[in-house]
């Protein structure tokens, strides 16, 4: 498992990134939400009171260290922001991805199923995160974040946060017919069903993120193998139904470096 645990309620990436690379995941433990959200809920759009939300971000933000955080308004696409410290203070901006060089900055995305994807290279003076739902990773936002990046693909080390995991995620033929024809072999399993039976195959969603990234020229990518079906400590929309969001986040914390403009 290439993470560890912090307080029980957060989740450190373990992968060999710089110190000055900074990353956690938050779990369903720690917060203030009231049930079915308990208790640490950071999603707006669910349903809950807005000022438990907020609490729970300051919380998260008091947690890290920083002081501003970048959150998205996502839509499971292919759009990727270049964050800034402007651009936090504005507001959540539809994208599914961002990217910063800024110190201090967090970036984060929410999901309770949906893979959340850590980016960082070599030397720690970027970051980026994207939201991977099967929809966006089929339309193609891994590759448009690593486009984005100024850097070069074989320089970026990836980290896999909790998602749904191969043996528990059920999709129909919607999801078979957007895939590519050597995709659908490496990543679907059909499922057995009875006479008449609309067809249903088991997708592994991770798997097809690591076939993205490669393609794209990004070699070292580590998965957490984390199921959000499977453990409880995390908000699963296909578990719960009405249930909360839990973030992956990670910054910069610049030691040792000059600003990057």
């Amino acid at each position: 498992m290439s993470a560890a645990s912090l307080g029980n309620t957060l989740i450190e990436p373990d992968w060999p990134v710089p110190r000055r690379v900074r990353a956690l995941v938050t779990t369903r433990a720690g917060g203030d939400s009231e049930p079915p959200y308990d208790s640490f809920n950071l999603a707006f759009h669910v349903g809950e009171a807005a000022q438990r939300v907020r609490g729970n971000r300051r919380r998260l933000l008091a947690e890290a260290g920083i002081h501003a955080v970048q959150w998205l308004d996502q839509e499971h696409g292919r759009r990727v922001l270049a964050a800034s410290s402007l651009t936090a203070a504005g507001g959540p901006f539809t994208a599914d991805a961002s990217w910063t060089a800024a110190r201090e900055l967090g970036l984060a995305v929410l999901v309770a199923d949906c893979v959340p994807l850590l980016l960082a290279n070599v030397d720690g003076s970027l970051v980026a995160v994207v939201h991977c739902g099967w929809r966006g990773t089929i339309d193609g936002v891994v590759e448009a974040t690593v486009d984005a990046l100024p850097e070069s693909p074989t320089r970026l080390i990836a980290w896999l946060g909790p998602g749904v995991c191969g043996a528990c995620y059920e999709v129909g033929s919607d999801v078979r017919d957007a895939l590519e024809t050597d995709e659908r072999e490496a990543v679907l399993v059909e499922q057995h069903s009875g006479r008449g039976a609309a067809r249903k195959w088991r997708m592994d969603l991770p798997a097809l993120i690591v076939a993205r990234l490669r393609r794209t020229g990004v070699e070292r990518i580590v998965p957490s193998s984390l199921c959000t079906i499977c453990d409880k400590r995390f908000y699963s929309y296909r578990r719960d139904g009405r249930t909360g969001r839990f973030a992956a986040l990670i910054w910069r914390t610049g030691e040792g470096e000059l600003e990057r403009t």
